[in-house]
């Protein structure tokens, strides 16, 4: 399991050439919660995003990505809507309430872990405040099927209770 804030902040290494190509801005994500690509500029009005598709990534280490070449990177804009991101979009997971369906505040989200592949979301980490954390550590929610991740919140079925760990 992995955390996506760890990958924010990771050069990227075309390994055609051994060249720095970029950094990574941001983790997007489908609307279901799949892992779709990383983010290395974000767009603008005039100039589409420029992106790493999940399937042209050679390596994720914890120091570096690396691509086959410079051409893996591609460009992006959202104009569906459905695309979820880290830490920058329109539609991002840190900074977002969780509430309950019966409106019970749980905390607020502060990163999301990902499967050993990479692949989806397993579990959201949750802060419930400065010195909660200090004295308690973050919690974490399991993902679970009815997490309905809105514009400004993460509602959770009103029995989902946070854990320790996963």
């Amino acid at each position: 399991m992995r955390k996506a804030r760890d990958l924010v902040g990771l050069p990227v290494i075309g390994l055609e050439r051994g060249e720095h190509i970029g950094e990574v801005r941001d983790v997007l994500f489908s609307a279901t919660g799949i892992f779709h690509s990383l983010l290395l500029t974000k767009a603008t009005v005039l100039t589409a995003g420029k992106i790493l598709p999940k399937a042209k990534l050679q390596g994720i280490g914890q120091d570096a990505i690396t691509i086959s070449q410079d051409g893996d990177i591609e460009e992006f804009r959202d104009s569906t809507g459905l695309i979820r991101s880290l830490v920058q979009g329109d539609v991002q997971f840190v900074g977002k309430e969780v509430l309950t369906q019966d409106g019970t505040y749980l905390g607020t989200v502060e990163d999301v872990y990902l499967d050993e592949e990479l692949n989806t979301i397993v579990g959201y980490e949750v802060s419930e405040g400065f010195l909660v954390d200090l004295k308690e550590g973050r919690k974490v929610l399991p993902a679970h099927p009815e997490i309905m991740v809105g514009q400004d919140t993460l509602l959770v079925p009103a029995d989902v209770e946070l854990a320790e760990e996963l």
